[in-house]
C-alpha cells in the first residue's frame, strides 16, 4: 500500500510540474519571451516626422516589447537612449519596431540634411506631385517647362535637343531673320520646351494632402517637400521656380530587391546646367 501510495504522489508531482511547464510555456509565447526573441523600444502612440524624441521619452511614450527574431527589423531600437536627443525623420507608428533610419540627429539638423548640401522647401501642386505618393526619403527626379520666348543659348540647345530636332529648329528660325540667328549667341524659343532639371534629388520631408478615409488613398491639394540639395542647385532650382511655367516631380522606384535604383542617392544631379542653357552663366 505504501508503495502504490507513493507511485501516485510521484504521479501527483509530475502532472503539477507538467501544467506549470505548459502555463510558462502559454505566457512565454504570449509576450513573446524566450531565446528566439528580442527586447525593442515601441511607442503607444503613433509620432509624425520632424518630432523631437526627448519630451516624448519624459512623458513615458515609450516602452519595451519582445519580438521573434526573425521577425526583428533592420537597426531596430533596443534601448530607449538610443531615441534620446533624436529627432524622427518620418513617421513612427505606435507598437512597430522603430529601426533606426527613421531618426535623424536632433541637434540642428532636424531633417538629416546631408553634409555641404542645404535643405530647399518647395510647394507642388497635386498631379505634379504624384498625387499625393511621395514619401520622407524617397527620390524624385525634378522637370521643368519653360515658355516660348525663353533666351537660350545656342550651346546650351546641343544639351536639350537631339541633333535632327536643332536642325529643323533652326530652318524655322532662319525664315524669319537669317542674319540675326547666324550671328547671335543666344536665341528666342519658338515653343515652350521641358526638360529634367534635376535628375535625383532624396526628399528630407513632405506633408501631402490628408488621405481619404473611405478610399485610404491622398486626397485633393498640393504637397509641400524639403529637398536635400547642393547650394549651387539649389540657387538654380529657386531661379526655374519663379521662371518655369511648370514644376513636376517623377518618383523613382527602388530595384526589385529594395536597394535603390541607379542614381537615387545621387542628390541633384543636373541633366542640363540651367544657368548655361537660359544663357546667364558663362557657355
Amino acid at each position: 500500500m505504501r508503495s502504490r501510495g507513493l507511485v501516485v504522489a510521484i504521479a501527483v508531482v509530475l502532472a503539477v510540474l507538467a501544467a506549470v511547464g505548459v502555463i510558462v510555456y502559454t505566457n512565454g509565447v504570449k509576450n513573446g519571451t524566450g531565446a528566439d526573441t528580442t527586447a525593442v523600444i515601441v511607442s503607444n502612440q503613433d509620432i509624425p516626422a520632424n518630432t523631437p524624441l526627448n519630451p516624448l521619452i519624459d512623458k513615458g511614450v515609450f516602452g519595451t516589447v519582445n519580438v521573434p527574431n526573425d521577425t526583428l527589423v533592420a537597426g531596430a531600437v533596443t534601448d530607449e537612449n538610443e531615441l534620446r536627443d533624436q529627432t524622427t525623420s518620418s513617421t513612427i507608428y505606435a507598437n512597430e519596431q522603430i529601426p533606426t533610419s527613421r531618426l535623424a540627429t536632433g541637434r540642428g539638423n532636424a531633417l538629416g540634411i546631408s553634409d555641404g548640401h542645404v535643405g530647399l522647401g518647395i510647394q507642388v501642386d497635386g498631379p505634379q506631385s504624384v498625387n499625393g505618393y511621395i514619401q520622407n526619403n524617397d527620390q524624385v527626379e525634378i522637370f521643368a517647362t519653360f515658355p516660348k520666348a525663353t533666351i537660350v543659348t545656342k550651346q546650351g540647345l546641343k544639351q536639350l535637343l537631339t541633333p535632327g530636332q536643332l536642325a529643323r529648329l533652326f530652318t524655322a528660325l532662319q525664315a524669319g531673320s537669317s542674319a540675326t540667328v547666324a550671328n547671335s549667341p543666344v536665341i528666342s524659343m519658338p515653343f515652350d520646351f521641358t526638360f529634367p532639371l534635376v535628375q535625383s534629388v532624396r526628399v528630407l520631408a513632405i506633408s501631402n494632402p490628408p488621405v481619404d478615409a473611405s478610399s485610404g488613398k491622398p486626397g485633393s491639394g498640393g504637397s509641400t517637400l524639403v529637398l536635400d540639395m547642393l547650394p549651387n542647385d539649389a540657387q538654380a532650382m529657386v531661379l526655374a521656380s519663379s521662371d518655369a511655367t511648370q514644376l513636376w516631380l517623377g518618383l523613382l522606384p527602388p530595384n526589385k530587391d529594395g536597394t535603390p535604383a541607379t542614381g537615387y542617392k545621387v542628390p541633384a544631379t543636373f541633366g542640363v546646367p540651367f544657368a548655361k542653357v537660359t544663357g546667364v552663366g558663362a557657355p
